[in-house]
């Protein structure tokens, strides 16, 4: 996620141009995603669909596979440099251990239409999350893995206080939740690598304050963050991980890792082994 090298410009620009230049800027800043629409065939993975659902008049991509038997689905909420494409390998690897794969693109992302911003994302990882259950309308919310990766871990900690994941309201909650590289705020970020730009971080419309969502990390939880991440430090993650109120919980500092290498040979054991473990119980 690039949301700092593009930090300094914005709260520039938000300091001198008018609320109207602002607003483009915030979301030239927080979401540089790629509009490219590549199907699933195009990238070799033959047992994946596009799919596509609608949410408040624009048309939102997605790409799913059915799990093996018994297997569960990874709801997989990625970061914002790319499309989903870029995660082709990643998915192939989930798919080879037989997980099925829900994983929406935003707005502005992979071929969904729209302008992504926090409110509409929140409200689009909602409807995701209405539309991966009528994708496989056999699916138990208790054989969904939810999965964040970078702004992703934003995005999965939003749709957790949303009525969608609450057993009284919606489908309930997923069987654990993995976040990568979470941060904790927009204006945290902001401060940590331009010390003094938290005001002018505050006045953006784009927030996330995920270190108050926080609260609804119930499930069991794997945060992955590398010591080396250089974009979203790794006291940040830890501070997610603390404030969890999960009984069960992990956290994973991947010595050397930076912000997007994470997914490495002693660290995928270590992931396989929470999806069965939780979701295969």
């Amino acid at each position: 996620m690039r949301i700092v090298i593009r930090l300094a410009l914005i709260l520039a620009a938000l300091g001198i141009a008018t609320v109207a230049l602002g607003n483009l800027a915030e979301r030239w800043m927080i979401y540089p995603l790629d509009p490219t629409r590549v199907t699933p065939a195009d990238k070799g993975l033959a047992s994946v669909t596009e799919v596509t659902f609608e949410n408040d008049g624009e048309i939102l991509v997605a790409w799913a596979a059915k799990p093996a038997a018994g297997k569960p689905v990874i709801l997989y909420f990625h970061g914002n440099a790319g499309n989903l494409a870029v995660r082709t390998e990643r998915f192939r690897r989930l798919l080879k251990r037989g997980y099925g794969l829900f994983a929406p693109a935003y707005r502005g992302s992979s071929g969904s239409s729209g302008t992504p911003s926090e409110t509409a994302l929140l409200w689009d990882a909602e409807t995701a999350y209405h539309a991966m259950f009528t994708q496989f309308p056999d699916l138990p919310p208790d054989k969904v893995v939810l999965y964040g990766e970078s702004i992703g871990t934003a995005v999965s900690l939003g749709l957790l206080n949303t009525p969608a994941t609450n057993p009284d309201k919606g489908f309930g909650p997923p069987a654990a939740v993995i976040l990568e590289a979470p941060f904790t705020a927009i204006a945290d970020l902001s401060e940590h690598h331009y010390p003094g730009t938290r005001a002018l971080a505050e006045r953006l419309d784009n927030q996330w304050p995920s270190l108050s969502r926080s609260r609804a990390l119930t499930m069991p939880l794997l945060v992955l963050h590398g010591t080396a991440d250089d974009l979203i430090p790794i006291e940040m993650g830890r501070q997610i991980y603390a404030a969890a109120p999960s009984g069960e919980k992990v956290f994973v500092a991947v010595k050397g890792a930076g912000h997007t290498d994470l997914w490495r040979s002693e660290t995928l054991p270590r992931l396989w082994r929470f999806i069965d473990q939780f979701a295969l119980r």
